[in-house]
This record gives structure tokens, C-alpha cells and sequence, in this order.
């Protein structure tokens, strides 16, 4: 499938799919962390802050707007939480690459 019409329609890829198109152009995966519940976190940060922040919004932007925006991002903070959607950051090298830590460091 050409890769332009593929991400043009708005389908994600999954994980499987990012790390097999990875290996057949020749990167090496060195690790997947799964961010998903650190992006529930911090929308429902944003979520907070927005509501926080309400009457400052409304005078910038229309009633219709506020609400759409907020119902995004509990929806999207949700969808994270419940792992309708995920997302993951993946560390890979071009070839072999042994100079790299062999563990994670937080």
C-alpha cells in the first residue's frame, strides 16, 4: 500500500505494523515503552487547567467551542485510560548499535 494514501486516510498504524515496516528498512528495535497512561495523565491535566481556566476561554473563543473542546479531551483522556487507543515512543538504530545502555534510565 503506498505509504502517502495510507497515512492520508487518518488510520494509525498499529505498533506490529510500525515495527515490521521498521526491520524491512533495516532499523534495529532497541525499545518499545507504552505511553499510554502518561498521556491519560497528562489530558486530564489539560482537561483541569482548561477548566480552571473557563471564564478566561470564553471570552476568546464561542460557547459551541468550549464545550467541543472540552468533551475532546475527557473523551480522548478516556479513550487512553481505556486503552482504545494507545501510543508508544520506540528506540531503534540504523543497523547494529551496541553503544547503548542495556537497560532504561528514569
Amino acid at each position: 500500500m503506498d505509504q502517502e494514501i495510507y497515512l492520508s486516510g487518518g488510520t494509525i498504524p498499529s505498533l506490529r505494523e510500525m515495527i515490521t515496516d521498521m526491520g524491512e528498512d533495516g532499523f534495529h528495535v532497541l525499545d518499545v515503552e507504552d505511553l499510554r497512561l502518561h498521556y491519560y495523565k497528562t489530558l486530564r491535566c489539560w482537561e483541569q487547567n482548561f477548566r480552571n481556566h473557563r471564564e478566561e476561554v470564553e471570552k476568546m473563543f464561542d460557547r459551541r467551542f468550549n464545550r467541543m473542546w472540552d468533551l475532546y479531551l475527557s473523551s480522548c483522556a478516556a479513550a487512553f485510560h481505556n486503552g482504545i487507543i494507545d501510543i508508544h515512543q520506540i528506540l531503534a538504530s540504523k543497523g547494529i548499535n551496541n553503544g547503548l545502555p542495556i537497560v532504561r534510565w528514569y
